[in-house]
């Protein structure tokens, strides 16, 4: 079997094995990568990337515990076979709402179990560099809210949550939370844009935007517990979101 012909850049040195991890699942999510294909040998991706063997092999191990790699003694890394299989295809047309509804409340349940303590050990850990960053990214998530659907909103706010990820000093948490906010396309959430008349927009981004302030105030402020309270608000708002947008039907049942 011939190894797919991608190309990989020199990764962010902040995250570093996060940023080989990301690259290859964006490969895996364009199609580049297939099921069954292998992976460059750990030599190659060295020369490919231009890093050390651990941070490679640090990442190839995020992969397979992320689900979609498998290493076959004295073969390599291959993509999992049957990767579609437990990975919902989620921008099927013919998904039922109430199947969709279901995902995004499992998907909100698992992003609370990981981004309340992440949220904790941000606040116990972040440098002052990277909240000030956090602090930009947090001033362009309100500048840009007024219009759900643009492309900068949705910048700042997938990257408000990634950077309280990378402010832990984890990259598996950056690969973690990524891999949560990747789950639902762009297709998808455009369903959300279109709110039910009972929702008050202007309210929704109000209380948006202070879910989202009382978290960097925790974090800024190092109080752990506060920071994770206000993570654990945040999913609960979001859980009560989603019931609204996708309300449940006899079939649920």
């Amino acid at each position: 079997m011939t190894e797919p012909g991608i190309t990989l850049k020199h990764p962010r040195k902040i995250t570093l094995v996060a940023s080989i991890v990301e690259q290859l699942v964006e490969h895996i999510q364009n199609g580049t990568l297939q099921p069954g294909d292998k992976l460059p040998s750990e030599r190659q991706l060295i020369q490919m990337l231009g890093v050390g063997r651990s941070s490679v092999r640090e990442a190839l191990q995020g992969l397979v515990m992320m689900g979609l790699v498998e290493v076959r003694p004295g073969q390599g890394s291959y993509v999992k076979s049957n990767l579609h299989s437990f990975i919902p295809d989620l921008s099927k047309p013919d998904l039922s709402d109430n199947l969709q509804r279901e995902m995004r409340l499992q998907l909100i349940e698992a992003r609370r179990m990981i981004e309340v303590e992440i949220a904790g050990q941000a606040a116990a850990r972040a440098k002052p560099q990277q909240l000030d960053h956090w602090r930009a990214t947090f001033d362009d998530y309100v500048r840009y809210i007024d219009d759900f659907s643009d492309p900068r909103y949705l910048a700042a706010h997938a990257d408000f949550h990634l950077s309280l990820a990378d402010m832990s000093q984890n990259p598996f948490n950056v690969m973690l939370v990524k891999a949560a906010i990747q789950a639902v396309p762009q297709t998808l959430r455009e369903r959300e844009f279109s709110f039910p008349k009972s929702i008050d927009l202007q309210q929704l981004r109000e209380s948006q935007v202070k879910l989202h302030r009382d978290i960097l105030d925790a974090v800024a402020n190092r109080e752990p517990e506060s920071a994770k309270a206000a993570l654990r608000a945040h999913m609960d708002f979001e859980r009560d979101l989603v019931i609204k947008v996708y309300p449940a039907t006899a079939d649920d049942h």
